[in-house]
């Protein structure tokens, strides 16, 4: 029966993270793509989508980080590289890592 509930919740992500990607498309604002529909929805499904989303930035580098902060209520991003998205990515990855959400290797 777990396996089920994982492959829902994995299911759910993938179609709101789609959802996400296609609302998101034009929007170069933060704070309107975290806002949008989808990626609040994210947000809610809670610490169960963390590696989903760190899976996801490991793949692509996006903006996760509001869900990341969100749901865990950390942020591992020093304070100078706010704004660049690649330094964000790697310091949640390494983040992600250090709590064993992400394989050593990735």
């Amino acid at each position: 029966m777990p396996m089920v509930v994982e492959t829902n919740v994995r299911e759910r992500f993938q179609q709101l993270r789609n959802e996400w990607r296609t609302q998101s498309r034009y929007l170069s604002n933060t704070a309107q793509m975290a806002m949008l529909w989808p990626h609040q929805r994210i947000i809610g499904l809670g610490s169960i989508a963390v590696p989903l989303i760190l899976a996801e930035l490991r793949l692509e580098t996006d903006h996760w980080f509001w869900a990341l902060e969100a749901i865990t209520g950390e942020n591992p991003v020093p304070a100078e590289a706010a704004g660049n998205v690649r330094v964000a990515a790697d310091a949640w990855l390494r983040w992600g890592r250090d709590k064993g959400l992400v394989a050593a290797d990735g």
